[in-house]
């Protein structure tokens, strides 16, 4: 998939289409998905992800760190080719706020919105009877600057005795003013 500029702004040559699907970085893992749609006539650019887990292994896994790169460098190109993109990444990182992966998906690009939240409501899964936030919801500058948002995570599956899922679901809403 590669990033292109026309008279209509930034585009996607694939929508949907995946990132950097052949890259080892993603081997026994699912590929990040990365999609255009518009509201208010503007751009909204959402890629879903669902790093490798890290099955016992370091919170600074390396296969993580480098899927969190590339997710980075793709951001960084759309930004690169419009500051001022509305980018959405999003999904099962696993792993926590503060970790390696996360930081450096992150970078100097993109915000972790789900850390705005108080630290009570702060987690999205449990694991050895430790709460953890492994679910986030990271957006680019000028969407947390405009776009006034809101994240919840609803605390649903977590600690409940018949969970749908093992995650409890983020959620946030995005005011887009009309462009």
């Amino acid at each position: 998939m590669a990033i292109t500029q026309d008279s209509n702004g930034l585009d996607l040559s694939l929508n949907l289409g995946r990132i950097n699907p052949t890259n080892n970085a993603f081997e026994q893992s699912r590929k990040p998905l990365a999609a255009e749609f518009i509201f208010n006539e503007q751009k909204v650019f959402i890629i879903a992800n669902h790093f490798i887990s890290k099955l016992g292994g370091s919170p600074s896994d390396t296969q993580r760190v480098k899927q969190a790169e590339i997710v980075n460098e793709f951001v960084a190109q759309l930004l690169q080719v419009d500051p001022q993109a509305n980018v959405i990444v999003l999904g099962d990182l696993n792993d926590l706020p503060d970790s390696l992966p996360l930081k450096t998906l992150k970078g100097n690009i993109l915000e972790n919105l789900t850390v705005r939240l108080p630290l009570s409501d702060q987690f999205t899964y449990k694991f050895r009877g430790n709460l953890e936030l492994i679910d986030h919801l990271l957006v680019s500058e000028n969407l947390s600057r405009v776009a006034q948002p809101e994240i919840d995570i609803v605390h649903v599956n977590v600690g409940f005795s018949k969970p749908v899922s093992d995650h409890d679901p983020v959620i946030a809403a995005f005011t887009l003013p009309p462009n």
